[in-house]
């Protein structure tokens, strides 16, 4: 029977040993720290939900839900609240100013929000109007997030909503995130319709009619227990003999018709298969002996640093506002920090009874130094940046920093044909394999999906 290491146990690389548990197949999965799940980590104190790191997943995508149901987790899925209308606020001018209702992303579906709002001057307004009027790109190579949204639907749209949405996702640079790798689907609904908006309201169209009360679905979904819930039912499902914590690799290097990859306390380990789920910085050290030139290409997918700072208040001591589900921070408006999440506003079970949840969001392509400062220092700064945006004077009850250094991988312009290089090195080096958030989308639907297909690649590999 062939082996398979899989080394890094993040939500990839436990979707990838799930997969091939499920086949019967022989694993090793190898994870550097104490705990599996990667940056999916939730804490519970006081009766407060905190997530250290992502706090949903695209409901779109099904094949997050679909696990979750498989492992049992069914039950335990939720959608964001629905009594919270307008969900996101934008800083403008020092104000919180409602997204205009019908933004998907960064693209409207309905008119009379965009015409109504006061985030957006009139100007800006006849300019997104026009968008119904713009040529398609006919070129077909890719471009940047900036490029296409200035091009469609003008500078205005792009400051104050695409860029700060998008620096809330990706933690990246528009200028320089490529559109094609971050979102396809508006290259792909130009190409299609020419026009964002007139595909948009097509879309909306077709759609079966719902109920006049009925509530939208969720865009979101998360699990009342924290997302921590999935990685955890995932390693209950493996077998224990086939994880080990603590256990670095140092280096893969072929033998033969297989590979020896050697760990940090000097063994190593033979296997047939190897499938990478690291980011592409340490993939690169470990291959840097069989391929230097592969190497190379993953050194050169660059990682951004953020940060989360979770804040928990009486509701008694807070005058603001609370009908929403946080805020986005456009650039412009030179804060410390990128977005604010209400999170037991956005979703339930977060918080006890007459208490307010709310995560803070530092760091990113623009300020790495902000959110690699220590736990007293980030919670400070996201304190002094709620007393001036919302005028929150109140003493938490709760503080709780995370710290991500080098986590956020950047789609980058030609993102794409760099994954195209990469792939034919990879055909060089028969059972190796490329999985987690560096390559083909960085959601965790995504990350499973490449774990996935990852586990299926190797089975493949030796029944054909």
């Amino acid at each position: 029977m062939s082996r398979t290491v899989i080394i890094g146990g993040g939500i990839s690389g436990l979707a990838a040993a799930y997969a091939l548990q499920k086949q019967h197949a022989d694993y090793l999965l190898l994870e550097s720290s104490n705990h599996l799940g990667g940056k999916i980590i939730t804490g519970i104190t006081e009766g407060f939900l905190i997530e250290g790191g992502p706090d949903s997943f695209l409901t779109q995508k099904r094949i997050a839900t679909d696990l979750c149901r498989e492992l049992g987790l069914g039950d335990q899925l939720i959608g964001t609240n629905h009594t919270a209308t307008p969900a996101t606020y934008v800083l403008y001018k020092g104000r919180l100013h409602p997204m205009p209702e019908g933004m998907v992303l960064m693209a409207p579906t309905m008119i009379l929000p965009i015409l109504r709002t006061r985030l957006i001057s009139w100007p800006g307004k006849l300019r997104m109007g026009l968008e119904i009027f713009i040529p398609r790109n006919k070129t077909g190579s890719d471009e940047s997030l900036a490029s296409f949204v200035r091009r469609r639907l003008g500078q205005e749209m792009l400051d104050k909503i695409a860029a700060p949405l998008m620096a809330g996702i990706h933690a990246g640079d528009p200028e320089q995130l490529s559109l094609r790798s971050t979102f396809p689907m508006f290259a792909e609904m130009e190409k299609t319709h020419r026009s964002l908006v007139l595909a948009m309201m097509k879309r909306k169209k077709a759609q079966p009619a719902q109920a006049p009360r009925a509530p939208r679905p969720s865009m979101f979904t998360t699990l009342s227990g924290g997302l921590q819930q999935l990685p955890d039912a995932i390693a209950e499902q493996l077998d224990p003999q086939r994880v080990r914590l603590n256990c670095p690799a140092q280096s893969v290097l072929a033998e033969g018709n297989r590979y020896r990859v050697t760990l940090a306390d000097g063994s190593s380990e033979l296997a047939d298969d190897v499938i990478f789920t690291t980011p592409a910085y340490i993939t690169a050290a470990l291959l840097r002996q069989l391929d230097p030139r592969l190497a190379e290409m993953l050194r050169s997918i660059r990682y951004v640093s953020t940060a989360t700072v979770s804040l928990a208040f009486r509701r008694s001591d807070l005058t603001c506002d609370l009908n929403g589900f946080g805020f986005i921070v456009p650039i412009a408006e030179k804060r410390k920090i990128t977005a604010c999440s209400w999170s037991s506003q956005k979703f339930s079970h977060r918080a006890p009874t007459g208490t307010v949840l709310m995560r803070v969001f530092l760091g990113g392509i623009f300020a790495e130094n902000l959110a690699e400062q220590d736990e007293a220092t980030l919670i400070a700064t996201a304190r002094q940046e709620l007393r001036e945006i919302m005028g929150i004077t109140a003493t938490p009850t709760l503080t709780k920093a995370y710290c991500w250094k080098r986590s956020n991988p950047q789609y980058n312009v030609g993102h794409s044909a760099l994954l195209e290089q990469m792939d034919r090195a990879l055909a060089q080096h028969p059972g190796l394999h490329l999985a987690g958030a560096a390559y083909r989308g960085s959601g965790i639907p995504d990350c499973i999906q490449s774990g996935t297909d990852a586990a299926i690649k190797t089975t493949q590999r030796h029944t054909s």
